[in-house]
């Protein structure tokens, strides 16, 4: 058996999978104050009539640190960075970075080394300054070699207990990408420590003893106990839950497909083509800064079911503040629920409490009405009489509905077009243009039964609602496959291969084929693997391949070849 948790923003899901079924499945409030709290309700809900001992491995989707980041609670990091030639880059990152002297070039050769003496003057003093003892290390062109990184860090250590490497997090030339990622690797590291030693204890306590994993952005899941050195990779794994949810629950199919996830606060909105979920290009964005950490193209606009619903300046806003539950379960303000509630789409909590809330609306919007002796407050939804004397409760329901409906439908309009500006690359998709034309909407999440049917409606499109879609991301979590990735560069005149994310360089290399880095890259993944433990079995990707000339002398003898792999992300099986 797998147990998925997946912690939202607003609930807490858990399940267990038996093979192909979900045997057990629990929804409760995330407890923003206390985590722990919220994840062992869920825990113990799914538990109740399950023997723990048959639990195979627990993978669990977080909020932990995306929302240390978005509320900017991270710790202080002194940032290092060793740029060479080039442009000041004070302005790109969250800090003003420490600059250290030194410059690799783009081939990985040490132009100009970096003193070790130097940096250990350097960190002592800022370090006196900053206080913090979390460091982050990037050097220009460090993925081509890690020398300089590896060795300024052996001499951090002297001074700082936590120091991320730009190179060891990602094997792709970009360097300010690199940096970010490093920075707030090492930034939202000790509350990750702190989070992992609780589910740690939680599972303990209840005498669960299977391995426990953690899913990253890319949708791959690896062993906690690893990610404590690459923690903001676990940033925005609630996006990749739902997309990995959406690919077990089999309901994608091979045509254009909008997916949305309707949780108690955002609608989350993800692409398909031809059955394949949309990755980033470069990276996701932490903040407003571009890092290098790889994730699904998911955009979220602020609807959910709990969207809190106020009339400003005289007209009705839903979202997307979200300020408590809905009224029908004892808030203190109507929302997006209340209204589905009213509507007849949803049947939870206090049906009467929800159509006072929506009735002191309608009560509001006729003042206003009469005060402006205009009847067109409601549009068409009145359509009897446009300026009848009495607004009903059901029409301000309606109202609310088809204003989330508007929002939902122009984020869906946004991504699409956004999708469809991206720049080409490639001539075969010049000449064939894969136009992104939506053919269907898939809608999971706990709002997906009561709003999914009026979405397919608003947008006349035929809409499919998972079995389970209420908690497609715990099963997502729970059947999400173990991902890692590996970048292999070799200079075959140089005889240097380099595997930046293991921090291996060997100067004594003999491969001249793109194909012999390949089977080298696909050779190294599978060690790594082993050496985590995880399923060596699975199939291999080659996610790229860069194999270019190096011309000297009018003649082309050598090469620089690069070569990307990665175990096939994705779900274990399907869900009956």
């Amino acid at each position: 058996m797998l147990l998925g948790l997946d912690v939202g923003g607003t609930f807490t899901d858990a399940v267990i999978i038996d093979g192909h079924r979900v045997v057990a499945s629990a929804k409760k409030r995330t407890t923003k104050d206390n985590l722990m709290q919220g994840i062992g309700e869920a825990l113990d809900a799914v538990l109740d009539s399950c023997d723990t001992s048959n639990i195979e491995q627990v993978t669990l989707s977080t909020t932990v640190v995306t929302n240390t980041i978005v509320e900017e609670k991270e710790q202080v990091v002194d940032l290092y960075v060793v740029t060479g030639p080039g442009r000041n880059v004070d302005d790109i990152f969250p800090v003003t970075p420490i600059y250290l002297q030194g410059y690799t070039d783009h081939r990985g050769i040490v132009v100009e080394r970096t003193s070790t003496d130097a940096v250990r003057d350097i960190a002592k003093m800022v370090q006196s300054r900053s206080g913090t003892d979390l460091a982050a290390v990037s050097a220009k062109f460090g993925v081509r070699n890690p020398q300089e990184e590896l060795s300024i860090t052996e001499v951090l250590q002297e001074t700082y207990n936590i120091i991320s490497n730009g190179s060891l997090l990602s094997g792709s030339l970009n360097f300010p990408r690199r940096t970010i990622s490093a920075y707030f690797n090492s930034a939202v590291t000790p509350v990750f420590t702190i989070f992992k030693q609780h589910v740690e204890d939680a599972l303990r306590g209840r005498n669960i003893v299977a391995p426990l994993h953690i899913l990253k952005a890319d949708g791959g899941s690896l062993p906690m106990e690893h990610m404590v050195s690459r923690p903001v990779e676990t940033a925005f794994t609630g996006p990749a839950a739902t997309v990995l949810g959406l690919s077990a629950l089999g309901a994608i199919g091979d045509e254009h497909t909008v997916a949305l996830d309707i949780g108690g606060t955002t609608t989350d909105i993800s692409l398909w083509k031809h059955g394949k979920p949309l990755m980033t290009k470069n990276g996701v964005s932490i903040r407003e800064y571009p890092s290098a950490v790889r994730s699904f193209a998911v955009t979220s606009v602020g609807i959910g079911g709990e969207s809190v619903v106020r009339i400003a300046d005289g007209n009705l806003a839903v979202g997307p503040e979200r300020i408590g539950p809905s009224t029908a379960l004892g808030g203190n303000e109507p929302t997006l629920g209340d209204a589905l509630i009213v509507l007849g789409h949803a049947s939870y909590g206090k049906a009467e409490l929800a159509t006072q809330s929506l009735q002191h609306l309608a009560d509001v919007l006729q003042a206003k009405w009469k005060e402006d002796e205009c009847g067109d407050i409601l549009g068409d939804h009145n359509s009897e009489n446009q300026y009848a004397s009495n607004i009903s409760v059901l029409d301000v329901a309606q109202l609310i509905v088809d204003k989330a409906l508007e929002t939902i439908q122009r984020g869906i309009d946004e991504v699409v077009q956004a999708e469809n500006k991206r720049p080409v690359y490639v001539v075969a998709d010049i000449v064939n243009p894969d136009i992104f034309v939506p053919a269907q909407i898939v809608v999971v999440g706990g709002t997906a039964p009561s709003l999914g049917p009026s979405i397919g409606e608003y947008l006349n499109l035929p809409v499919t609602i998972p079995e389970n879609a209420a908690v497609a991301n715990a099963i997502g979590a729970a059947l999400a496959l173990s991902t890692i990735e590996l970048t292999v560069h070799v200079d075959t005149k140089r005889r240097l291969l380099v595997i930046p994310e293991l921090g291996i360089k060997q100067q004594t290399c003999t491969l001249k084929r793109a194909e012999q880095v390949i089977d080298r890259a696909k050779e190294a993944l599978a060690e790594e693997a082993l050496r985590l433990g995880l399923d060596k079995t699975q199939e291999v990707e080659v996610i790229s391949i860069e194999d270019f000339p190096v011309v000297e002398g009018w003649r082309s003898m050598e090469r620089l070849i690069t070569v990307k792999v990665q175990l096939e992300a994705g779900v274990k099986h399907y869900v009956e």
